[in-house]
C-alpha cells in the first residue's frame, strides 16, 4: 500500500512539473489589441483579415461604422489581423508554426447578441514572413 502511494504521489508530482514545463513556451501576443463594438446596424464584418497598409485598415473601420481609428498601427514596422463576432467577446490566439509563419485564430463567445464586436490585434512585421496564408 506504501509503495502504491509513493508511485502516486511521485506520478502527480511529475504531471505538474511536466505541465509548467509545457506552459513555459512563450506563446506569440499582439503588440496592442483594440477591441469594441461595431457602429449601430453593422451586423456584418470580415472573419479574419490580415491587414497591411492604412488604406485597407480605413476601410475595415469605417466598415465596422467607427467614426475614427480605434488605435494607431506603424505600418513600416506593424501589421494588423482582424476579426469580428456576433457573441460578446472575441480575442486572438496565436500559434508560432516555424521559419516565420504565425497561425492567427479567433475564440468568441457562443452567446449571440444583437450587433457586431470587433477585434483588431497589431503585431510586429521583423517576426512573421507570412500570417495564416497571406504574405507580408
Amino acid at each position: 500500500m506504501r509503495c502504491l502511494c509513493m508511485f502516486l504521489m511521485t506520478g502527480l508530482l511529475s504531471m505538474s512539473f511536466g505541465g509548467e514545463t509545457l506552459k513555459s513556451k512563450d506563446e506569440p501576443r499582439p503588440l496592442r489589441e483594440f477591441i469594441g463594438d461595431a457602429g449601430d446596424g453593422v451586423d456584418k464584418g470580415p472573419v479574419h483579415e490580415v491587414i497591411q497598409d492604412q488604406a485597407v485598415y480605413e476601410r475595415i473601420w469605417r466598415n465596422l461604422g467607427l467614426a475614427k481609428s480605434p488605435g494607431e498601427i506603424d505600418f513600416s514596422s506593424e501589421f494588423g489581423v482582424v476579426s469580428t463576432t456576433r457573441g460578446s467577446r472575441v480575442s486572438f490566439r496565436l500559434r508560432d508554426e516555424g521559419d516565420g509563419k504565425l497561425n492567427v485564430m479567433s475564440i468568441s463567445t457562443r452567446d449571440i447578441r444583437p450587433g457586431l464586436r470587433y477585434a483588431i490585434g497589431v503585431l510586429s512585421r521583423s517576426e512573421w514572413k507570412q500570417v495564416n496564408d497571406t504574405r507580408l
